[in-house]
Protein backbone atom coordinates (compact mmCIF):
# COMPACT_ATOMS: atom_id res chain seq x y z
CA UNK A 1 0.00 0.00 0.00
CA UNK A 2 2.92 2.66 0.93
CA UNK A 3 4.24 2.01 -2.34
CA UNK A 4 1.23 2.52 -4.42
CA UNK A 5 0.51 5.78 -2.44
CA UNK A 6 4.18 7.00 -3.69
CA UNK A 7 4.15 5.90 -7.41
CA UNK A 8 0.02 7.30 -7.63
CA UNK A 9 1.75 10.43 -6.00
CA UNK A 10 4.51 10.43 -9.21
CA UNK A 11 1.58 9.55 -11.24
CA UNK A 12 -0.58 12.74 -9.94
CA UNK A 13 1.95 15.01 -11.06
CA UNK A 14 3.14 13.50 -14.75
CA UNK A 15 -0.75 13.25 -15.59
CA UNK A 16 -0.86 17.00 -14.87
CA UNK A 17 2.05 17.71 -16.72
CA UNK A 18 1.74 15.90 -19.89
CA UNK A 19 -2.01 16.49 -19.57
CA UNK A 20 -0.97 20.30 -19.92
CA UNK A 21 1.48 19.89 -22.65
CA UNK A 22 -1.24 17.79 -24.80
CA UNK A 23 -3.59 20.97 -24.42
CA UNK A 24 -1.01 22.99 -25.55
CA UNK A 25 0.48 21.40 -28.38
CA UNK A 26 -3.16 21.05 -29.66
CA UNK A 27 -3.57 25.15 -29.11
CA UNK A 28 -0.52 25.69 -30.90
CA UNK A 29 -2.27 23.54 -33.83
CA UNK A 30 -5.65 25.37 -33.40
CA UNK A 31 -7.31 22.13 -32.74
CA UNK A 32 -10.16 22.90 -30.38
CA UNK A 33 -11.68 19.99 -29.82
CA UNK A 34 -8.67 18.49 -27.76
CA UNK A 35 -9.61 14.93 -28.81
CA UNK A 36 -5.93 13.44 -28.14
CA UNK A 37 -5.74 14.95 -24.89
CA UNK A 38 -8.70 13.55 -24.25
CA UNK A 39 -7.38 10.33 -25.02
CA UNK A 40 -4.35 10.90 -23.27
CA UNK A 41 -6.53 11.15 -19.99
CA UNK A 42 -8.72 8.17 -21.08
CA UNK A 43 -5.59 5.86 -21.50
CA UNK A 44 -4.34 7.11 -17.99
CA UNK A 45 -7.54 6.95 -16.12
CA UNK A 46 -7.20 2.97 -17.86
CA UNK A 47 -3.17 2.64 -16.44
CA UNK A 48 -4.52 3.32 -13.48
CA UNK A 49 -7.77 1.51 -12.79
CA UNK A 50 -5.39 -1.56 -14.31
CA UNK A 51 -2.72 -1.08 -11.33
CA UNK A 52 -5.86 -0.97 -8.95
CA UNK A 53 -7.01 -4.06 -10.29
CA UNK A 54 -3.35 -5.57 -10.01
CA UNK A 55 -3.37 -4.23 -6.39
CA UNK A 56 -5.96 -6.49 -5.55
CA UNK A 57 -4.76 -9.31 -7.16
CA UNK A 58 -1.32 -9.24 -5.29
CA UNK A 59 -3.66 -9.07 -2.06
CA UNK A 60 -5.67 -12.28 -3.03
CA UNK A 61 -2.86 -14.14 -4.10
CA UNK A 62 -0.42 -12.95 -0.87
CA UNK A 63 -3.93 -14.32 1.43
CA UNK A 64 -5.10 -17.28 -0.71
CA UNK A 65 -2.31 -19.57 -1.73
CA UNK A 66 -4.59 -22.17 -3.40
CA UNK A 67 -5.65 -19.92 -6.16
CA UNK A 68 -2.71 -18.31 -7.33
CA UNK A 69 -2.85 -19.06 -10.92
CA UNK A 70 -6.65 -18.42 -11.63
CA UNK A 71 -6.30 -14.53 -9.96
CA UNK A 72 -3.00 -14.32 -11.78
CA UNK A 73 -4.51 -15.05 -14.66
CA UNK A 74 -8.06 -13.44 -14.30
CA UNK A 75 -6.31 -10.23 -13.58
CA UNK A 76 -4.27 -10.42 -16.73
CA UNK A 77 -7.17 -11.00 -19.04
CA UNK A 78 -9.26 -8.38 -17.54
CA UNK A 79 -6.65 -5.69 -17.52
CA UNK A 80 -6.15 -6.78 -21.32
CA UNK A 81 -9.68 -6.88 -22.06
CA UNK A 82 -10.13 -3.53 -20.74
CA UNK A 83 -7.45 -1.90 -22.50
CA UNK A 84 -8.52 -3.51 -25.94
CA UNK A 85 -12.07 -2.57 -25.88
CA UNK A 86 -10.50 1.20 -24.93
CA UNK A 87 -8.38 0.99 -27.61
CA UNK A 88 -11.22 -0.26 -30.10
CA UNK A 89 -13.32 2.29 -29.24
CA UNK A 90 -11.26 5.21 -29.90
CA UNK A 91 -10.26 3.74 -33.04
CA UNK A 92 -13.46 3.49 -34.60
CA UNK A 93 -14.22 7.23 -33.31
CA UNK A 94 -13.97 9.86 -36.04
CA UNK A 95 -10.72 10.77 -34.46
CA UNK A 96 -8.96 7.59 -34.41
CA UNK A 97 -6.05 8.90 -34.25
CA UNK A 98 -5.93 9.78 -30.63
CA UNK A 99 -5.43 6.04 -30.21
CA UNK A 100 -1.41 7.27 -30.37
CA UNK A 101 -2.37 9.36 -27.04
CA UNK A 102 -3.85 6.68 -25.37
CA UNK A 103 -1.29 4.42 -25.60
CA UNK A 104 1.07 6.81 -24.27
CA UNK A 105 -1.69 6.82 -21.08
CA UNK A 106 -1.53 3.24 -21.01
CA UNK A 107 1.85 3.24 -20.01
CA UNK A 108 1.73 5.92 -17.52
CA UNK A 109 2.21 3.89 -14.45
CA UNK A 110 5.39 1.79 -16.20
CA UNK A 111 6.93 5.52 -16.72
CA UNK A 112 5.95 6.52 -13.28
CA UNK A 113 7.56 3.38 -11.78
CA UNK A 114 10.64 3.97 -13.47
CA UNK A 115 10.56 7.39 -12.73
CA UNK A 116 9.77 6.92 -9.10
CA UNK A 117 12.53 3.81 -8.31
CA UNK A 118 14.96 4.87 -11.05
CA UNK A 119 15.10 8.71 -10.07
CA UNK A 120 13.66 9.68 -7.05
CA UNK A 121 14.13 7.06 -4.86
CA UNK A 122 17.60 7.21 -5.43
CA UNK A 123 18.05 10.62 -4.78
CA UNK A 124 15.85 10.53 -1.84
CA UNK A 125 18.00 7.41 -0.70
CA UNK A 126 21.93 9.27 -1.06
CA UNK A 127 20.03 11.84 1.21
CA UNK A 128 17.99 9.71 3.57
CA UNK A 129 19.17 9.88 7.52
CA UNK A 130 19.05 7.17 9.54
CA UNK A 131 16.86 9.37 11.77
CA UNK A 132 14.00 9.01 9.11
CA UNK A 133 13.89 5.00 9.63
CA UNK A 134 10.80 3.67 12.38
CA UNK A 135 13.26 2.62 14.32
CA UNK A 136 13.64 3.33 18.27
CA UNK A 137 15.98 6.04 19.54
CA UNK A 138 18.70 4.00 20.93
CA UNK A 139 19.25 2.02 17.88
CA UNK A 140 19.56 5.17 16.53
CA UNK A 141 22.01 6.26 18.62
CA UNK A 142 23.98 3.05 18.40
CA UNK A 143 24.30 3.71 14.36
CA UNK A 144 25.43 7.25 15.09
CA UNK A 145 27.82 5.57 17.23
CA UNK A 146 29.09 3.66 14.86
CA UNK A 147 29.61 6.40 11.90
CA UNK A 148 26.31 5.34 10.33
CA UNK A 149 24.09 8.01 9.58
CA UNK A 150 22.61 7.56 6.29
CA UNK A 151 20.31 4.63 5.03
CA UNK A 152 22.78 4.14 2.01
CA UNK A 153 25.34 3.66 4.71
CA UNK A 154 23.23 1.05 6.68
CA UNK A 155 22.64 -0.55 3.45
CA UNK A 156 26.34 -1.66 2.66
CA UNK A 157 26.63 -3.36 6.42
CA UNK A 158 25.67 -7.11 6.38
CA UNK A 159 24.14 -8.57 9.42
CA UNK A 160 27.64 -9.69 10.87
CA UNK A 161 29.15 -6.47 10.44
CA UNK A 162 25.74 -5.11 13.05
CA UNK A 163 25.50 -7.64 15.47
CA UNK A 164 29.21 -6.56 16.45
CA UNK A 165 26.96 -3.75 18.23
CA UNK A 166 23.33 -4.50 18.06
CA UNK A 167 21.02 -7.29 19.06
CA UNK A 168 19.19 -9.64 16.93
CA UNK A 169 16.08 -8.26 17.91
CA UNK A 170 17.60 -4.61 16.60
CA UNK A 171 18.45 -6.13 13.34
CA UNK A 172 15.05 -7.28 12.96
CA UNK A 173 13.55 -3.67 13.63
CA UNK A 174 15.89 -2.42 11.01
CA UNK A 175 15.25 -4.69 7.97
CA UNK A 176 11.29 -4.26 8.60
CA UNK A 177 12.18 0.11 8.64
CA UNK A 178 14.23 -0.39 5.68
CA UNK A 179 11.75 -2.86 3.87
CA UNK A 180 9.46 0.24 3.71
CA UNK A 181 11.88 1.56 1.45
CA UNK A 182 12.46 -0.78 -0.53
CA UNK A 183 15.80 -1.21 0.79
CA UNK A 184 17.90 -3.98 2.28
CA UNK A 185 21.19 -4.13 5.01
CA UNK A 186 23.71 -6.30 2.52
CA UNK A 187 23.13 -9.70 1.69
CA UNK A 188 19.76 -9.55 3.70
CA UNK A 189 17.98 -9.75 -0.44
CA UNK A 190 19.64 -12.97 -1.18
CA UNK A 191 18.80 -14.55 2.20
CA UNK A 192 15.28 -13.51 1.11
CA UNK A 193 15.34 -14.83 -2.30
CA UNK A 194 16.91 -18.15 -1.49
CA UNK A 195 14.22 -19.18 1.20
CA UNK A 196 11.31 -18.11 -0.96
CA UNK A 197 9.97 -21.46 -1.91
CA UNK A 198 6.26 -19.53 -3.14
CA UNK A 199 4.86 -19.43 -6.87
Amino acid sequence: MYTDKKVLKVLLFYAISTTIISFIIELLFKNYLFNYTLSLIIGIIISMLNFFILGITVNKVTNNNSKVKFWVISSYILRLLICALCMYLIFISPFHYGIFTCFFGFLSIRICIFINYNIIEKIKDEKRKIDELKINDNIKQELKNNQIYTSKQLCTHSKEDLLKFLSEEDINSIINALKEYELFIRGELEVIKDNDDSD
